[in-house]
């Protein structure tokens, strides 16, 4: 089930992207964003989201979209996804730490 609601809040979030004339929330949060800044705050992220790929049902972030990055941040910040670990990490993030970090990952060799 968190699956489901996991890929409809993928698909959901790149329809507003695709279909959207006008800079999204995401976008705007990202253009806030500094890679360098990201890559201090990525160590605390590195210590759970394994480089190499997921482990024990953490995923890997390095190589993900910026926009689907931000996306997730900011549902686990309002709680509208589940799980209490990153609703309490994305709760302390302003907009400009989300988009520092979304910079960053996205930047990163994405696992193979």
């Amino acid at each position: 089930m968190k699956i489901l609601v996991f890929v409809i809040f993928l698909l959901t979030s790149f329809c507003k992207f695709a279909f959207s004339d006008e800079h999204s929330d995401e976008q705007q949060i990202i253009e806030m964003g500094d890679i360098e800044y990201g890559q201090y705050l990525g160590a605390e992220c590195a210590s759970c989201h394994q480089q190499t790929g997921a482990s024990e049902g953490i995923p890997a972030i390095n190589g993900m979209d910026a926009e689907v990055f931000v996306a997730l941040m900011l549902a686990y910040r309002s709680k509208e996804m589940e799980n209490p670990v990153m609703q309490m990490i994305a709760g302390r993030l302003d907009d400009e730490q989300i988009g520092s970090l979304a910079l960053y990952f996205s930047q990163l060799e994405p696992p193979k």
